[in-house]
């Protein structure tokens, strides 16, 4: 009796313990949301102090300016994802006829690589995940209507807050094309600070898989139990009639 209880209690600890694992896993789809912050610089210049330069096509001098980020994407595995991004920006600039502004926007297509998964494994509890990312895309100055590409490399570090919801700060580096040309020395440059959400939904395969194998192997365990308490009772059965046969034998 106190057997069959234990098996029954370590049964429903299992099944406890494999569904609150599979609840944490990482979504497969993401969706992200930020501020960002820019500023532009050429590469001639010393540092970050020296004037900063306008999207390429617009000429003039530039600053720094605000906007946000719209991206979205899907990890492959728990270490590898791909993301296309969005950004939105305004860059304050000054001319003769005082302070305008220019707009424009960005989209890139980038692979993401997570480090933290790469080299500590997958851990859905962990509380900060460093994610460096590499990607190209095409970008537009609205204001000037002139397109150039862009090549770009950053790192994003994301803070678990909930199962589903993470904080994220990122910080980025774009190139665009200049002159005309590819070499770096011909393009103008341009670091990104942005800040904001990390939205995971959806089921991942690898989740649904664990969560099949999960049922699979508990539907074993309580066959296993079962068969283990049939066994139990037929060995009772038969040294009750082994007992009742020594009876009738000694009357």
């Amino acid at each position: 009796m106190y057997m069959n209880i234990m098996r029954k209690f370590m049964l429903l600890l299992a099944f406890a313990g494999l569904s609150a694992t599979a609840m944490a896993q990482d979504s497969q789809w993401f969706a992200q949301a930020n501020f960002t912050w820019n500023a532009w610089y050429g590469v001639g210049e010393k540092s970050l102090v020296a004037p900063f330069h306008k999207f390429p096509g617009g000429g003039g001098d530039g600053h720094t300016g605000w906007g946000i980020s719209l991206a979205g994407g899907r990890w492959m595995t728990s270490v590898i994802g791909l993301r296309t991004k969005l950004n939105l920006w305004q860059m304050g600039s000054k001319s003769e006829d005082g302070v305008k502004a220019d707009k424009y926007w960005t989209l890139n297509e980038q692979v993401m690589f997570n480090i933290s998964s790469l080299l500590l494994g997958h851990n859905p509890y962990r509380l900060w995940n460093c994610i460096p990312y590499i990607g190209a895309g095409l970008s537009r100055n609205m204001s000037a209507a002139h397109y150039t590409s862009d090549i770009n490399f950053g790192i994003l570090n994301t803070f678990r807050l909930t199962p589903k919801l993470a904080a994220n700060f990122e910080l980025g580096w774009n190139s665009y094309e200049g002159n005309g040309g590819i070499a770096l020395k011909d393009r103008l440059q341009q670091i990104t600070f942005e800040f904001g959400l990390t939205w995971c939904f959806g089921t991942s395969k690898a989740k649904k898989k664990a969560e099949a194998e999960a049922i699979e192997s508990l539907s074993e365990g309580e066959i296993d139990a079962l068969n283990a308490q049939l066994a139990d009772l037929e060995a009772e059965n038969e040294q009750l009639r082994k007992e009742l046969e020594e009876a009738k034998k000694q009357k």
